[in-house]
């Protein structure tokens, strides 16, 4: 099996050539699907030029691609530092594993946690809603303190209307936003989630969709 060889750095990044990003078409794929089997301690990476809810981004720097992933390799217990990463291609997946790991597994997806230009919101166990950068710059939310919200049953989607009135009081810090949402979801019968749960969300104007599940 051919092997291709990238570089590690120690933030976690892995830099592909100008010769390996052109041999794996990276710069008509900008995104990245990024899996991980635990049990093999291996990572897989799958250029996209689709945008989804859990896509890494390729960066590109003087010709070669970068791509942040520290989390990955800390979910199979890859020592993260500065080095050469072996990479083998199995059909659309670009692989490297653990030095001396032998074992194979089953692949996971795992979700970049700061989505690629998406505007995201996330939901605990208690109901408390948080609002990413993008959302609360979209919305305003420091002229817009306040929301309205609205719910289709059918359609299983709100409709939340942000303004200077309203039944919901939203608390905006620098880098996010975030509401009390425990009342408004028992008054429209939705279930509070059983673990954190995020979704990306429509903006237009002040108004936000989310449609759930």
């Amino acid at each position: 099996m051919e092997s291709y060889k990238a570089r590690l750095d120690i933030r976690g990044f892995i830099r592909f050539s100008k010769e390996l990003a052109e041999k794996f078409k990276l710069k008509n794929t900008p995104y990245a699907d990024v899996l991980v089997d635990k049990a093999g301690s291996r990572i897989a990476i799958v250029p996209t030029s689709k945008i989804k809810t859990s896509s890494y981004r390729f960066l590109q720097s003087n010709g070669t691609f970068l791509l942040y992933l520290r989390s990955a390799m800390n979910a199979v217990g890859m020592k993260i530092c500065s080095g050469d990463a072996i990479l083998t291609k199995e059909g659309d997946k670009i692989i490297f594993q653990k030095k001396g790991a032998k074992k194979t597994g089953v692949w996971n997806l795992l979700a970049c946690r700061n989505s690629v230009g998406l505007p995201m919101i996330s939901i605990d166990q208690r109901g408390t809603m948080i609002l990413d950068k993008r959302c609360i710059t979209a919305i305003n939310t420091i002229k817009n303190p306040v929301m309205t919200p609205e719910y289709d049953a059918k359609k299983k989607t709100f409709r939340f209307t942000f303004g200077k009135k309203g039944l919901v009081n939203v608390r905006t810090i620098e880098s996010h936003a975030s509401m009390s949402m425990m009342g408004t979801f028992h008054s429209f019968g939705v279930q509070l989630p059983e673990s954190h749960v995020r979704y990306s969300v429509q903006i237009s104007g002040q108004v936000m969709t989310l449609k759930l599940g």
